[in-house]
């Protein structure tokens, strides 16, 4: 742990190193309990015995059922994640999150089917934000850089390929996010359920995003319509009476109380009406409006990827990384 904090005293030499994407265009994170275009390549991917080293994914948009090999959905997946111009060692950490992630969710779903999935492991969307890229969907985005990055995550994913986080024997529910608010979240503050490898850790790298705040605003009307979206919340005097200045945080930083009108609510619930990049934030009330400065991009808990990106920039290897995101775990 010493040398990460020695590491923040070089961070002006690190940042003229780093890449520094839009990270505004990555999309929000997928809480552990959970494609149109060219499917082309998909209907010629061959298939172990049991089908088991397949993924079916149900595409939401068509409601149709389709299958996509292990390697084909660990690198469109990678590639719908994170930024091709991440380094090796946060890709590699990305693709084992993946691999682990989904296989989880496979496994359960073909334990107990859920028949609103129709025989689909996981659904999945090309409208919204998808857990995984076509190569066709890939090329739109990347444009003439294509060949290049599509290369660099491919071999990326080969090197890692069939590798899986594992705590106690069993592979774990390996979720991830955009950016961390400088420290991770205990799962139990987001979801009410503490799992031992996802504790908070330091993620200082992450204030060095330049998408780690953001701010917003709502005038008291739109506040009061989306707001009101939330069972059980009516309002009800002036606006500048509306929230109670003790906003309630845990040691992360999410707040896990905010009373509107004597009412309780929590960061997340906030978050989710009003469309905020994460359930770390600060509200004042001013000039009739209500603004939000928020801190990081996602749920907070387990890996950040851009504190991985990171990590690797100094000289972390993948393994390393997914060791310090997620707490005494195996690589097998």
């Amino acid at each position: 742990m010493k040398r990460y904090i020695i590491w923040i005293g070089i961070v002006y030499i690190v940042l003229l190193l780093l890449p520094l994407p839009v990270l505004g265009k990555l999309k929000p994170d997928k809480d552990p309990q959970l494609n149109s275009g060219d499917f082309s390549s998909k209907s010629n991917n061959k298939k172990d015995k049991n089908n088991n080293e397949l993924f079916r994914l149900l595409d939401t948009d068509t409601n149709t059922v389709y299958e996509v090999s292990v390697k084909e959905f660990v690198t469109g997946s990678v590639g719908a994640e994170m930024y091709p111009t991440y380094h090796t060692e946060a890709l590699k950490a990305q693709a084992v999150a993946s691999y682990t992630y989904y296989s989880v969710l496979r496994k359960r779903q073909r334990a107990n089917p859920n028949a609103n999935l129709k025989g689909a492991d996981f659904a999945d969307m090309v409208s919204g934000f998808p857990v995984y890229n076509t190569n066709n969907q890939l090329k739109e985005r990347w444009g003439k850089n294509y060949d290049t990055y599509y290369k660099k995550i491919s071999d990326t994913v080969n090197s890692v390929l069939g590798k899986m986080i594992t705590y106690d024997g069993e592979p774990i529910t390996a979720v991830y996010h955009a950016i961390s608010t400088g420290t991770t979240e205990d799962a139990a503050v987001m979801w009410g359920t503490s799992y031992p490898y996802l504790q908070p850790v330091a993620s200082p790298g992450d204030k060095l995003s330049p998408s780690y705040q953001s701010n917003i605003s709502f005038k008291s009307d739109k506040l009061k319509s989306e707001l009101s979206k939330i069972k059980g919340l009516t309002f009800s005097g002036t606006a500048d009476k509306w929230l109670d200045k003790n906003i309630q945080t845990s040691s992360s930083g999410t707040v896990t109380q905010l009373k509107i009108c004597n009412t309780s609510l929590t960061g997340s619930q906030i978050r989710e009406a009003l469309g905020l990049r994460s359930a770390n934030f600060t509200v004042e009330y001013r000039d009739g409006s209500f603004h939000f400065t928020v801190y990081g991009y996602g749920h907070n808990v387990g890996m950040s990827q851009y504190g991985a990106d990171y990590l690797a920039r100094q000289g972390l290897s993948y393994e390393e990384i997914l060791h310090y995101y997620y707490t005494d775990v195996e690589i097998k």
